[in-house]
């Protein structure tokens, strides 16, 4: 879900605290952009892959801010430039400062055309609305920009998966009814195996009641498209897995099948 949302152009956060990967996950989702898109990564300090991404042959521009250096862009001034650049993802290193503002405003008008991305720390989808919209100043309106907000753990594993919908159950929000629907949860940590605390769907997705795979289905798809696109991908991911086919290895693969009837994208049981 988390591939084809992002190769569908999604807006999502990769919250955790400090040492639980969210660099690390971000920088995975970037391999599941369309090849031809082109990404504006904004970072601080170079941490995100742009570099492996521009040797694959993906269209990364990445833009370094500072807070120090006098020649340094802003954050703000950062994000803004990459807007100005049309059509493209935006990616943002770590969303932290007085650039949220900036960025949220311009998923709230539209001004991204493709995935906007970045990491924030956070425990869940609440904590982030507090922190974005309480200490970062971004208004509830912005924020109900976001389609999606993965939360990984400690041990660097995923703890939520939670997507953004309203009071009524829609993707729309003018004010306070922002609230969050699990889609994935950690599963059961006491057994044994690398299926320990693994992902476990909630059923929101098999029920027909996401809001994120709704919005993700295209002028000629139903909901029900979107779930055979989720569970092809699924299959793909497992036989590249079964292969020993991983990481940058793997790049692109699943985005390639874009040619297919329906794209693929992981599936319901694989956040």
């Amino acid at each position: 879900l988390c591939s084809l949302a992002v190769e569908r152009g999604a807006a999502g956060l990769v919250a955790g605290p400090r040492g639980a990967g969210k660099t690390t996950a971000l920088g995975a989702l970037l391999w599941e952009l369309p090849a031809a898109t082109r990404a504006v990564v904004v970072e601080e300090t170079p941490e995100l892959p742009t570099d492996a991404l521009g040797d694959a042959g993906r269209d990364v521009q990445p833009l370094r801010v500072g807070t120090d250096d006098d020649d340094a862009l802003s954050p703000t001034e950062a994000v803004r430039a990459a807007l100005r650049l049309g059509e493209g993802s935006l990616v943002v290193g770590e969303v932290r400062g007085e650039e949220a503002r900036a960025l949220y405003e311009a998923m709230r008008v539209g001004a991204a055309a493709d995935a906007v991305l970045g990491t924030i720390h956070g425990t869940d989808a609440a904590s982030v609305r507090e922190r974005v919209v309480s200490d970062l100043g971004v208004s509830e309106s912005s924020f109900a920009a976001t389609d999606f907000v993965l939360t990984l753990g400690p041990d660097r594993r995923l703890d939520g998966f939670e997507e953004v919908v309203t009071a009524g159950g829609g993707s729309d929000t003018t004010g306070d009814d922002t609230r969050f629907a699990p889609l994935f949860d950690r599963g059961d940590a006491s057994g044994r195996g690398d299926d320990a605390g693994a992902a476990t769907p909630t059923g929101r997705v098999d029920r027909g009641e996401s809001a994120l795979v709704a919005g993700l289905a295209r002028p000629s798809e139903s909901y029900a498209d979107v779930r055979t696109a989720l569970e092809t991908r699924a299959e793909r991911f497992r036989d590249l897995a079964a292969d020993g086919r991983v990481g940058v290895d793997a790049a692109g693969v699943t985005s390639a099948s874009a040619a297919d009837a329906h794209p693929t994208a992981r599936g319901d049981r694989e956040c």
